[in-house]
């Protein structure tokens, strides 16, 4: 694909990610993809194919920017196995910070059936095989319960991440909170480990 194609098809999948987690995929028009884009409608078929194959484009790039920033994950080792909890819980905030159309695009994505979930198979397998290997290190050493499953263990911290961001308006008015606040964020991290109690130890 020639320099001046590339950045076109580039700009239509920028324009796309903030229609689909604005809008959803059903709600979401691909006249205002294209003209966000400053494209020709006909570029989002030439590239792409369709709306559904555009909706599964971005959703495959939302996850591939998660696993370019987890590439300091990959570098962990025994040392961090004691911490593993709080790196994880950690990474994922900032993540959600930096990046809020993701919980916006998978909310949609769930909401509207998960019809296209498909192509994020296997996207991380990779990262969670080597956090995997260092959690069953840290369960036969004795920093984790060895009845929680990494599965489980993965899943309670994303979730604590994803609801924080997704639901951060509600819940601030319902708590009384400023969760936006950095230093209400910091709280929350510390009190929800301490409430997990993922550590055996203790």
């Amino acid at each position: 694909m020639q320099a001046r194609a590339r950045q076109t098809r580039d700009r239509l999948l920028k324009s796309a990610l903030r229609e689909f987690s604005a809008k959803g995929y059903h709600g979401a028009k691909v006249d205002s993809i294209a003209a966000r884009a400053k494209a020709n409608k006909q570029r989002i078929y030439a590239y792409f194919g369709n709306k559904e194959k555009l909706f599964a484009s971005v959703l495959r790039h939302s996850f591939s920017e998660i696993i370019a920033e987890e590439k300091h994950l990959a570098e962990l080792g025994e040392q961090d196995i004691p911490h593993l909890a709080e790196i994880i819980l950690r990474h994922y905030m900032v993540f959600h910070r930096k990046h809020p159309h993701f919980w916006r695009l998978l909310a949609w994505e769930n909401l509207e059936g998960g019809s296209h979930t498909a192509v994020l198979r296997g996207l991380k397998d990779e990262s969670f095989e080597h956090l995997r290997s260092l959690y069953m290190q840290g369960q036969e050493q004795g920093d984790f319960k060895k009845d929680v499953s990494f599965e489980s263990f993965i899943f309670v911290l994303t979730s604590v991440c994803f609801f924080y961001f997704a639901n951060q308006r509600t819940m601030s008015k319902t708590l009384d909170l400023d969760l936006s606040d950095e230093a209400v964020q910091e709280r929350i991290i510390s009190e929800a480990l301490a409430l997990l109690s993922t550590t055996a130890k203790g």
